[in-house]
């Protein structure tokens, strides 16, 4: 199973390597010796070879039904001696002293006595054919008791080096390693998740860039220089998406444009046509078009007009003068528009030309939604939100947030551009506030924006009109505009 987290293969591959490490250390030892000739040269590097002789001569100690102990030849020591013609061998017992069967004679005459005995570890010089030889004398523990093994002639050969790490290494010193593997997985995880800090910094900036902010960058200062070509690389992609985004919306706007002259002049032609429902046909879908010329174009020139300065403004009367202007087109079809004023003066801070356009797509997509014979609620609530409120089929959970697309539609939905929600919420970002929508009690859709508030006096009451509701009529509207 391959590990996903840099810090547990940076564990694993630590571990692993400490492992081997420990492993490889006698043979690398020796090889070291071997080459640069430092701890006394090769004569040193035999002293090596105790744990192989210990194996040896422990199974070669036999005890037969009579209670005598000897040396037997074993396979195994008789390979040993193969490999080392020089090794002899001899052991005793160290209670009385007596040497056991099979040992040899020169190291039985030399040792000869108990007390002549060492029970732990020693070197002894040993004059063998009128050579000294060095001959080392140990306690030996064995399965039919203990024995004070002497031997002489053992040497290190090349094919031994492969067993050192078998017969140097033990439970006890691994165990010694252990904090030492811990503290190399500690500073592993640290190293990790230190080293890893910038790129996940880089992610959350990222993760927050989208079309309407494709001009931020990541950050390279702070980050490694292992890191630095993938930043970049990210930067440079952002660079030539934005780049894409602003040809779009250069071609939006001017193919938008482009297109309001000859649906002019076709809207002129119209209208010299004699009346009829042909005209009347002729001139709602031209009407048609025109809208989702003049919203394309908007959609385009949003970012641009943002640049005003935001100003401050009465959201109440911006919202009742929209509400106002659409009682007709309610009326035509069968549908009314009730207004409900805040119970305080609301001063909302942005651009008052935003706000209308907010308003009036709100409000045309409620008059779609909404069935015939009933009502639209329009509010102005004190925390600076407006509310449009509808009867119709509502919105699903999982469109919530698609409607907000541009060109979006659901394929039963009434008739639309597919523009106006993704104006508004073009428009309320550039505000500075949100939109939600929630479902309406008893079916429907509840469209809600809030803006920024640029502060009221709560005494500066709207005169007049504060938390009344209003049933706006086609007479109401033509005395506001008088």
């Amino acid at each position: 199973m391959r590990l996903r987290s840099l810090s547990s293969r940076l564990i694993v591959y630590a571990i692993i390597g400490s492992i081997l490490g420990y492993l490889t250390l006698p043979t690398t030892f020796v090889v070291c010796v071997l080459v640069t000739g430092a701890y006394g040269g090769s004569a040193s590097l035999d002293e090596l070879t105790r744990p192989r002789v210990r194996e040896v001569m422990v199974a070669a100690l036999r005890k037969d039904a009579d209670g005598e102990r000897s040396i037997a030849m074993t396979d195994a020591l008789r390979s040993f001696m193969s490999a080392n013609p020089d090794f002899r061998f001899a052991a005793f017992d160290p209670r009385s002293g007596q040497a056991l069967a099979g040992s040899a004679p020169e190291l039985v005459a030399a040792f000869e006595g108990v007390g002549r005995l060492k029970l732990s570890r020693s070197t002894v010089d040993l004059p063998v054919g009128g050579v000294m030889r060095k001959a080392e004398s140990a306690l030996f523990s064995a399965p039919i008791g203990e024995f004070v093994v002497v031997t002489y002639g053992a040497k290190l050969q090349w094919r031994d080096l492969f067993l050192l790490p078998y017969y140097m290494t033990s439970l006890y010193g691994a165990l010694i390693f252990l904090p030492h593997w811990a503290a190399m997985c500690l500073i592993a995880l640290f190293v990790v998740n230190r080293g890893l800090a910038p790129l996940r910094s880089a992610a959350a900036k990222v993760a927050t860039i989208d079309v309407n902010s494709l001009k931020e960058r990541i950050a390279l200062e702070e980050a490694p220089s292992e890191m630095r070509p993938f930043i970049e690389a990210v930067n440079k992609a952002f660079e030539r998406v934005q780049e894409g985004v602003d040809r779009q919306r250069r071609f939006s706007a001017n193919s938008a444009h482009e297109l309001r002259t000859p649906i002019t002049i076709l809207r002129a032609r119209v209208g010299k046509m004699a009346e009829g429902p042909l005209k009347f046909e002729i001139e709602r879908d031209v009407l048609r078009v025109q809208t989702i010329v003049e919203q394309m174009l908007l959609l385009a020139q949003i970012k641009e007009r943002g640049r005003i300065a935001p100003q401050k403004f009465d959201l109440y009367d911006v919202v009742l003068t929209v509400a106002a202007d659409y009682v007709p087109i309610a009326i035509d079809n069968d549908r009314e528009i009730q207004f409900e004023a805040p119970s305080r003066r609301v001063t909302a801070l942005g651009l008052r030309w935003s706000v209308e356009s907010i308003v009036t797509n709100l409000i045309a997509n409620a008059l779609r939604a909404e069935p015939r014979g009933g009502v639209v609620i329009v509010r102005v609530l004190p925390e600076c939100a407006i509310e449009v409120v509808d009867h119709g089929s509502g919105v699903a959970d999982a469109d919530r947030k698609r409607i907000f697309e541009p060109f979006w539609r659901k394929d039963d939905a009434p008739p639309g551009t597919g523009l106006g929600l993704s104006i508004v919420r073009e428009l309320v970002e550039l505000l500075g506030g949100d939109v939600s929508v929630d479902e309406t009690p008893g079916g429907g859709a509840t469209f809600k924006v809030r803006l920024p508030e640029a502060g009221a006096d709560p005494s500066e009451a709207t005169v007049g009109v504060a938390g009344r509701v209003v049933q706006l009529s086609l007479d109401q509207r033509c005395e506001r505009n008088a």
